[in-house]
Formats: C-alpha cells, sequence, structure tokens
C-alpha cells in the first residue's frame, strides 16, 4: 500500500526553511520587462511600407469625413429646430454652407461619397502613393495628411515594439527568477 507523504508539513517543522528572497525575483521580472520593452522601442526605426501607410492615410481620412457627418448632421438637427448654436455657425461657415438642411445633407452625402465611390477612393489611395514615393526620404515635404498618416504608422510601431518587448522581456523575467 502507498503511504501519503505531507511534504507541507515536514517543510514546516524544519528549524530554518530556504526563503527566496522574494525582492529580488521581482526586480528581475520588472528589470527584464523595461529591458524588453525599451529594446522594443526601436521598432519606431523600422522602415515604413508603402501600402501600410497608404492604408493608414485612407482611414484617417475616411474617419475625418465620418466625423464631420456625425457634426453636420448633428447642426442639421439644431437647425430644424431653430437652435443654432454659435460653433455650429462657425463650422457651416468654414464648410461654407447656409443654415439649410438641404445644403447640410447634400455635403454629407458627398463626404460619404468621397470616401466609399471607387473612383473617389483610387484617387485618395493615389494621392497618398504619389506623396510617399516622392517624400519618401524626406517626411517634412509631406502635406499635414500624408505627416499625419506616416507619424501614424510609426506610433504604432512603436507602441507594438514596447509591448511586445515588455512581454517578451517579462517572460525571460520569469523563466530567470525560478527558484
Amino acid at each position: 500500500m502507498v503511504e501519503h507523504v505531507n511534504y507541507e508539513a515536514q517543510i514546516n517543522q524544519m528549524p530554518y526553511p530556504y526563503l527566496p528572497a522574494r525582492g529580488t525575483s521581482k526586480k528581475r521580472k520588472i528589470g527584464m520587462m523595461v529591458a524588453g520593452g525599451l529594446i522594443g522601442m526601436n521598432a519606431y526605426y523600422l522602415p515604413v511600407k508603402k501600402d501600410v501607410f497608404v492604408q493608414r492615410g485612407f482611414d484617417m481620412k475616411r474617419n475625418e469625413n465620418f466625423d464631420q457627418i456625425r457634426t453636420l448632421k448633428n447642426i442639421a438637427e439644431e437647425v430644424e429646430q431653430n437652435k443654432v448654436s454659435t460653433e455650429s455657425k462657425m463650422i457651416l461657415q468654414q464648410l461654407g454652407l447656409s443654415e439649410d438642411v438641404s445644403a447640410i445633407t447634400r455635403k454629407c452625402d458627398s463626404l460619404e461619397k468621397e470616401v466609399t465611390d471607387k473612383a473617389s477612393v483610387k484617387r485618395i489611395k493615389d494621392a497618398f502613393i504619389n506623396c510617399f514615393d516622392s517624400c519618401k526620404k524626406n517626411t517634412h515635404l509631406m502635406d499635414s495628411a500624408c505627416s499625419d498618416a506616416y507619424r501614424a504608422v510609426k506610433r504604432n510601431k512603436f507602441n507594438w515594439g514596447v509591448g511586445i518587448g515588455a512581454g517578451i522581456g517579462l517572460a525571460l523575467g520569469l523563466m530567470g527568477s525560478r527558484d
């Protein structure tokens, strides 16, 4: 018959049990995680690919258009209720629109068509491709939309690099702190 041995009780009865220093392993884990994150930050300097740049630029343009459509729909509701705020009047003036629901609706339709129509989408993407090709080495020559897209791609690479590097560093720290 197999006898059950209670090892935990035997360890607790020992006069001086070995207890690993908790602070050391915790510091090691944190250090490895920070080191991995710092190493991962170098992903920022990886080259930007043209297709990623073009897609990010188009996504930003599409989001900007849909934000404007949302804003214009809210302004249209204000116009219907004859309670147009000063901010809404300034937005309408900036877009060259009058306080007319039909004019606002036409503008919303044109903004939506700009990012959904195949020919318009191709034209926008071609503009981003041309900007990338001509300004690849000198990002300061890019227009604001292209520059924002380029920075967004770089920031995304930086964030992913830090996250993956910290994860790998934490895993190495956990493996190295085993007692």
